[in-house]
């Protein structure tokens, strides 16, 4: 087989452009304010790399644990669970809601979350031709543990669980070295030095200024442990009318101390959590096909007029148009 046929997208735009032309042609479109501390030069040749690779409205997994979001539509409305990780933001901008913690992401920032958070947004700043794009990265519980055994204590522990801040130094050259070995010929390449980056870019994580963050996930501090066992027994019981009492009890804390301690965690009350839960985990349902009463009473609404509006005041819409919303655009 002759190297046309082994070539990818990404090997054959690469053959037609060198590094400053892929630089010059993210230059030639007007790029938003970088944080403080990040190389907007080195952003923009991490951005080419990327929108060589970017498949609009798809998730593309670089590596395990690793992947590149794109979208290109501007409004798109997202609402899902995320485990610990990070996202490093490349180009565009979404506006994103934790609990009463309203962030926006833009180039060059970086947000953190080792804790189980549901978190709803919307892209605000995407196109076909600039698409909003992310590298999204699973942080790893045992190799975070390993790093930070061989680097020592990275950061004081405390109770947030979550950060958004400028990129820690040194992680999008991490991610760029990462992109380049997509290229065909460097398969071989990728099977080795694939998980070694991804481990620099999880040590870089740990050196940033999100470190607090990315520290809670291996925190010995009792209360996040609680709060974590809570979260476990929710998501377990969305379908049950759960009082704040049982949840405090779940997590072997008065009700008070479990309030407060769940809110510095997530950044939202037990309920407002639960009932996040619930209106997404409605809405895979409806927008999987099933009766919106149906998919309100699956989740523990037993009132229909509650749930749409409770519905509509988180995604904007009431769940039938939005539905209908996403089917136009999808």
């Amino acid at each position: 087989m002759d190297d046309a046929q082994t070539q990818t997208p990404f090997d054959r735009t690469l053959a037609q452009s060198d590094q400053s032309d892929v630089s010059r042609r993210c230059a030639d479109e007007p790029i938003a304010p970088v944080p403080a501390g990040v190389d907007p030069d080195f952003l923009d040749r991490l951005c080419g790399r990327a929108r060589l690779l970017a498949q609009p409205d798809v998730t593309l997994e670089i590596i395990e644990g690793v992947s590149l979001f794109a979208a290109s539509d501007p409004g798109r409305a997202l609402a899902r669970l995320y485990g610990p990780m990070a996202s490093l933001v490349l180009q565009g901008r979404m506006e994103v809601t934790i609990g009463a913690n309203a962030l926006t992401y833009s180039p060059g920032s970086c947000f953190v979350g080792s804790i189980d958070l549901p978190v709803t947004g919307r892209i605000i700043e995407a196109s076909p031709a600039r698409p909003y794009m992310a590298i999204m990265v699973a942080l790893d519980r045992e190799t975070l543990a390993d790093l930070t055994t061989q680097a020592g204590e990275i950061a004081p522990e405390r109770t947030k669980c979550f950060a958004l801040g400028p990129a820690p130094e040194g992680l999008l050259e991490a991610c760029l070295r990462l992109l380049d070995l997509q290229a065909a010929e460097r398969q071989a390449d990728m099977a080795v030095l694939g998980p070694l980056v991804r481990r620099e870019i999880l040590y870089r994580m740990l050196q940033g200024p999100q470190s607090s963050a990315v520290h809670q996930l291996l925190a010995s501090d009792p209360r996040i442990a609680q709060v974590r066992r809570a979260i476990t027994w929710i998501r377990g019981h969305l379908d049950e009318r759960v009082p704040i009492q049982d949840m405090a009890s779940c997590a072997r804390m008065s009700e008070a101390s479990f309030r407060r301690h769940f809110r510095q965690a997530t950044g939202m009350s037990p309920l407002q959590y639960q009932k996040t839960l619930r209106l997404q985990a409605a809405r895979r349902a409806i927008l999987s096909g099933s009766e919106v009463a149906k998919a309100a009473f699956a989740v523990g609404y037993e009132s229909a007029s509650q749930f749409s509006r409770e519905y509509a005041r988180l995604f904007g819409l009431p769940p039938a148009q939005d539905a209908k919303r996403l089917a136009k655009r999808s």
